[in-house]
């Protein structure tokens, strides 16, 4: 009896982690909403559920395991990403991770970068399926030329999800406004 119970155990702990794997490797599939065809990009962590994401229209995509690009058509110094992070215990966005992930998003830039400025933080600027988000956008000079960067993060269980947009500054509030918007349509994440 006790043997069952820990086989019992040891199974629901395998189908929990398998849950929090999420791979980022897409497929590509249709889907039809009201008589219109739509195409949408197809995860796997491991549940049995499909987690799906439709990018903006017309950006370029690829994946592997643990980082999802995208880039936006005719801009070529710009992209976004959305990478997954393993983390040693769930995430929160109290005060210290707040300050961590801040800084770290500071640290992101290129080096030789100048400039850097920290232009906002916001606690849940949109939910992804009833998950808390934050977000960090930065400036910065590179070369020259004046970048925006922001990184919104999700934690998921054991898992941080990290979505990011880097730019020119004069392309970055349309291209923010597409992605951010794209993030609307994960389900199942």
């Amino acid at each position: 009896m006790v043997h069952a119970l820990k086989l019992a155990a040891a199974g629901l702990l395998l189908a929990a982690s398998a849950r929090a794997d999420l791979q980022l490797t897409p497929r590509l599939v249709d889907y039809e909403l009201d008589g219109v065809k739509f195409k949408q990009l197809v995860f796997s962590d491991g549940s049995g559920k499909d987690i799906t994401y439709s990018p903006p229209t017309g950006w370029e995509y690829s994946g592997s395991a643990t980082k999802l690009s995208l880039r936006p058509p005719k801009k070529p110094q710009a992209e976004a990403t959305v990478t997954k992070v393993t983390l040693s215990r769930p995430g929160v966005f109290d005060d210290e991770s707040i300050k961590k992930i801040t800084d770290e998003a500071l640290a992101s830039v290129p080096s030789g970068s100048t400039n850097v400025t920290l232009v906002s933080q916001e606690k849940n600027p949109l939910m992804i399926e009833k998950k808390e988000t934050f977000l960090v956008t930065i400036a910065y000079s590179f070369y020259g030329e004046n970048y925006k960067r922001s990184i919104m993060f999700l934690n998921r269980s054991k898992e941080q999800l990290r979505f990011e947009l880097v730019s020119r500054e004069a392309d970055f509030k349309d291209l923010q406004k597409a992605f951010l918007g794209s993030q609307f349509t994960w389900q199942n994440l």
